[in-house]
């Protein structure tokens, strides 16, 4: 299956679709040109109407990262579909870094495909605890927070970008009630976010809303 087809299966259904993207010799096959045009254009189209959904007006896009993202979480989900690679294929294809330096624009671009990392490292996880594969996902969740918020051990490394933009922040604060997840609340202008988010529903949010309450926690204090 291309990057194209994987990306609109993600899209459209929700679940990931891989073909034989890795042959008999544990080697992954990289897309083609072809492939990687056909891939940007499926992406820019999802996300002209995705950023219609999103709170506020979200940063303009990176075509290179939007890439990145698209192609790393194929390979992702081709490693979990067929086991042949070895660890040093592993870490080798996903130690490519983002063409371009993080930033709000770059951040939601990759974010884009990556959002789905959560899912991925679940499945990773119930299918072996010790699989390789699930630290090399761990220190890319570490690096993109947006995209890893519900991933146990993966606390993020830096949150400037999401932090420096509006639309990102309000996000990354959904993102962490939806999930229910406390460690993302260490930071003060996160908290801050997600107290207004709540605001006098707190029952929508019961075990954050009762997290701000046992540690007393006001708003912009440690």
């Amino acid at each position: 299956m291309t990057v194209a087809r994987f990306v609109e299966s993600l899209f459209n259904e929700g679940r990931v679709r891989v073909g034989e993207s890795i042959g008999r010799d544990g080697q992954l096959h990289p897309p083609g040109a072809d492939d990687l045009e056909e891939t940007r254009s499926v992406l820019e189209t999802f996300e002209r109407s995705y950023r219609a959904d999103l709170p506020g007006n979200p940063p303009a896009v990176s075509e290179k990262a939007m890439l990145w993202g698209a192609v790393t979480t194929f390979y992702v989900s081709s490693f979990l579909a067929h086991r042949d690679a070895s660890e040093e294929v592993i870490r080798k294809t996903l130690s490519d870094p983002c063409p371009e330096a993080n930033s709000p624009s770059v951040c939601y671009s990759v974010d884009l495909t990556l959002r789905f990392l959560p899912d991925l490292v679940r499945l990773a996880r119930a299918a072996s605890p010790s699989d390789p594969l699930i630290d090399v996902l761990t220190s890319l969740a570490r690096q993109w927070p947006l995209s890893s918020v519900g991933i146990a051990g993966a606390d993020p490394v830096d949150l400037t970008s999401v932090l420096n933009d509006d639309c990102l922040l309000q996000l990354y604060a959904d993102r962490i009630i939806a999930t229910k997840d406390r460690s993302r609340l260490h930071e003060p202008r996160v908290r801050d976010k997600i107290r207004t988010s709540i605001g006098l529903h707190s029952e929508l949010a019961p075990e954050l809303s009762s997290y701000f309450t046992a540690n007393i926690l006001q708003p912009g204090t440690e």
